[in-house]
C-alpha cells in the first residue's frame, strides 16, 4: 500500500513567525504563524533582539518535531539576547505561542535557524542542486552523528550547474526507529535541495 507523498524544500528566515517589532511588556506575543511546515517537519525557533534583551525569557510551547505520542505541550524557556541571537534548543513543528516574560528594549523578530528536522518518515526519493564544491546530503536520527544514527548519506560531487535526483526503491530509508524519533537533515556544500517523503 502506497501512502501520500509530500515534498521538503527547506528554507529559514529570521522573520518566519513574526517581524522586527518592540514588545510592550509581558504576555503572549502575536504569531504569524504557528506551524513551521507541513507534516510535521520543523526548525528551531530564533529570536533576534535589536536591544539587550538579556533580562527577559521568551517561552515556547508547543509540539517538537517527532512528539507523536504524547498530546501534552512541550514547554522551552529561551533567554533574550543582548543586540544578536538566541536560539531554541528543540526543534518545533506546531501549535507553537510564544510568551514574553516582559518589554524588550528594541525591536525583536522572531523566526527559523538551522537545519530541518523530520518526523518519523520514509524518504521516497531527493534531488539537490550541487554547489562549486564536493558536498553531501545526510539525515540524522535525533540529530545525533555518532554509531548507527546516519541513515541517509549521500556525497554530491563539484560543479555549480550539477544535479542529482534518485527515486529509492521499496519503501524508501525510514527517518527513526520509534515513534517519537526525529531526524535532522544535514546539507553540507549544497545549492539547494527537496526530499520526497510519505
Amino acid at each position: 500500500m502506497q501512502g501520500d507523498i509530500w515534498a521538503v524544500n527547506p528554507s529559514v528566515s529570521a522573520t518566519f513567525y513574526r517581524a522586527a517589532d518592540s514588545i510592550a511588556g509581558a504576555g503572549a506575543i502575536t504569531l504569524l504563524t504557528t506551524d513551521a511546515g507541513p507534516n510535521g517537519v520543523g526548525y528551531k525557533i530564533l529570536i533576534t533582539s535589536a536591544g539587550d534583551d538579556t533580562g527577559i525569557t521568551f517561552t515556547v510551547t508547543g509540539t517538537k518535531v517527532g512528539n507523536l505520542t504524547s498530546h501534552v505541550p512541550a514547554v522551552e524557556v529561551i533567554t533574550g539576547a543582548n543586540a544578536t541571537t538566541a536560539a531554541s534548543t528543540n526543534y518545533w513543528a506546531s501549535d507553537i505561542s510564544i510568551v514574553a516574560s516582559g518589554a524588550s528594549a528594541g525591536d525583536v523578530s522572531i523566526g527559523t535557524t538551522g537545519d530541518v528536522a523530520l518526523p518519523r518518515t520514509r524518504i521516497k526519493a531527493f534531488y539537490v542542486l550541487c554547489s562549486a564544491s564536493a558536498g553531501s546530503l545526510k539525515v540524522n536520527i535525533n540529530g545525533l552523528t555518532t554509531g548507527n544514527n546516519t541513515v541517509f548519506d549521500v556525497s554530491t560531487p563539484a560543479g555549480a550547474t550539477l544535479v542529482q535526483d534518485l527515486l529509492l526503491a521499496g519503501n524508501g530509508i525510514l527517518t527513526a526507529r520509534q515513534n517519537n524519533d526525529y531526524a535532522v537533515v544535514v546539507p553540507t556544500n549544497l545549492t539547494d535541495y527537496t526530499l520526497f517523503c510519505g
